[in-house]
């Protein structure tokens, strides 16, 4: 019986080991981490598949591969097993046959090995090197891991200080990233994704692995809060930076919602641009206030994902803090509202339907269910009720405020009906 040439215990990098692991096997491998960036990779010995050259030239393995073996319960098989795995072709994802093992902690993942099976591999023997090379390859991840975990640490605690320091020495905050390796952007954006659920630290690394994968934006920070992801971007192109940002935004809920198993609604923010690191409180801020408004007002501002954006809307908690504060309530809505109760009509409806769709009578007669002329009459109506001229711009703005401070409930369950 044919034996493969053992392995060494120790090798300089994880380079040296997959190259090693290649020679004794006479097959192509690749290392991965436990989140699938590639570590290490051996020379090409013959042609690849498209499996592991979107792998190799990415650095890491396509999001729709690692979405295919989930899906087909391999990497699942694999993380619950103690013993190297052959693994069939899987044209559909570009995937060849393949001998793979899982790199494991006792219980806890560090990577995987993967090894291309031309169908010379011999039955247990080829399995035993691939084991032994998982015992080995340990060591290196778990160094790799630690060092990674303190710079980590040390960069999220920065980031913290940036967006909690308010009116903060610029130099100096530069200065200090500096010190810790971290390169800070001339330009930059602070962004908010809400996930809606605790973001658990797996989850955040695929998300980091997302993030990465679009080449759009620049990610010079990425941490979660609770079900907050929370990120420094900058536009590594000058043209387009309004674009390239909102593409980036939208092509990353895209992408998050279509590699997930279970998809959810991502709701995102993101202040204005600044070039001040003093200002990152005030980013921060911003992108926050994106997210409450998107939370109070969701069909308004379904679209809306940029501060700069936001119009009328970036003061709307403002208003409604204020108006709490003082107990005033429009006199007008307070009329309608009356009007309504002892008729049993739908003024304040109508009215709101029709100013949020830009005073499109065609739009929000068919959002009403009603004719045109049906509401053009509940317009005059309420135009006699109040002494309002509709046609005022400020008339319609205040009204419009109005309605979306005190009836922004009643809004919410008329626009979510009909989406």
């Amino acid at each position: 019986m044919h034996f493969y040439p053992p392995l060494a215990q120790t090798y300089a990098n994880l380079e040296a080991l997959a190259d090693a692991i290649s020679e004794s096997l006479e097959s192509q491998v690749t290392i991965e981490d436990e989140n699938h960036n590639v570590m290490a990779y051996s020379s090409h010995r013959q042609e690849s598949d498209s499996a592991r050259i979107s792998t190799i030239i990415g650095r890491r393995v396509p999001d729709e591969v690692i979405a295919g073996l989930r899906k087909a319960g391999i990497l699942q098989q694999l993380e619950t097993s103690d013993v190297a795995l052959r693994i069939p072709a899987m044209p559909e994802i570009g995937l060849g046959p393949r001998l793979t093992v899982c790199i494991k902690n006792h219980n806890s993942v560090l990577g995987y090995i993967w090894i291309v099976d031309t169908g010379s591999l011999i039955a247990g023997e080829a399995e035993r090197v691939a084991e032994k090379a998982a015992d080995i390859a340990k060591l290196y991840l778990l160094r790799q891991r630690s060092w990674g975990t303190k710079q980590r640490k040390l960069q999220d605690e920065f980031f913290w200080k940036l967006l909690t320091t308010r009116n903060g020495s610029a130099a100096q905050l530069r200065q200090e990233a500096q010190s810790i390796s971290v390169r800070l952007p001339d330009k930059y954006w602070i962004v908010i994704c809400d996930f809606g659920t605790i973001i658990e630290s797996s989850v955040l690394e695929r998300i980091r692995n997302t993030v990465a994968a679009i080449a759009t934006i620049d990610a010079h920070f990425l941490m979660s809060d609770r079900n907050q992801l929370i990120g420094l971007y900058s536009h590594p192109l000058k043209a387009s930076e309004k674009g390239g940002l909102l593409s980036f935004i939208k092509g990353f809920i895209e992408q998050w919602d279509d590699a997930s198993e279970n998809p959810s609604a991502i709701s995102a923010g993101s202040s204005r641009q600044y070039d001040d690191y003093g200002q990152a409180w005030r980013a921060y801020q911003e992108a926050l206030s994106v997210l409450e408004v998107k939370k109070r007002l969701p069909y308004h501002t379904r679209d809306i994902f940029r501060y700069d954006d936001m119009g009328v809307f970036a003061d709307l908690p403002a208003i409604i803090e204020l108006r709490r504060s003082s107990g005033r309530q429009s006199p007008l809505l307070m009329k309608l509202r009356e009007h309504d109760q002892e008729h049993k009509a739908d003024l304040i409806r109508s009215l709101s339907v029709y100013l949020s769709c830009n005073t499109s009578l065609k739009e929000a007669a068919s959002i009403l269910h009603v004719h045109v002329n049906t509401l053009t009459y509940r317009l005059n109506r309420i135009a006699e009720i109040t002494g309002l001229n509709l046609r005022n711009t400020n008339t319609m703005v205040s009204i419009y405020l109005d309605l979306l401070v005190e009836e922004h409930d009643n809004m919410n369950q008329i626009f979510s009906r009909e989406e």
